[in-house]
């Protein structure tokens, strides 16, 4: 277990779309999973709570980081490779534990159909998560 913890950072990017006024979504690329909130920063501060708080739990038994979330849908990928990249230190966000994180805005909302996520992380639901995973 000790090798997985010492090994270099690895790459998750996010998508970040305003779905409706005050409620934004972030969408991993790497590993298909989400968050929503009120603002771009709660909402990818949730994704990234979420990141390392599933990141501990997965080292704990062995496994690799995240490896249960599957690459996101190409449609996303899409709308990050047009979207704005997004300076998480402005937002005041700091970096993640063992994750090189970036983010890109995207004009338009990719998903047509409201889909989900396979594991969204919600805003206000954090504590949750850290007793589940702790």
């Amino acid at each position: 277990m000790g090798s997985m913890t010492s090994m270099a950072p690895k790459r998750l990017r996010l998508v970040v779309f305003q779905e409706e006024p005050g409620l934004w979504l972030v969408r991993g690329l790497e590993h298909d999973l989400g968050a929503e909130a009120r603002t771009i920063g709660e909402a990818i501060r949730a994704a990234m709570h979420f990141v390392e708080a599933h990141t501990a739990f997965d080292l704990r038994h062995d496994h690799l980081p995240l490896a249960a979330f599957p690459p996101a849908a190409q449609k996303y990928w899409n709308a990050y490779a047009t979207g704005t990249p997004v300076s998480l230190a402005q937002l005041g966000i700091r970096p993640c534990n063992d994750w090189q994180i970036e983010a890109a805005f995207a004009t338009r909302c990719p998903a047509d159909d409201r889909a989900r996520a396979s594991n969204f992380v919600f805003r206000g639901q954090r504590e949750r998560y850290q007793q589940h995973y702790a």
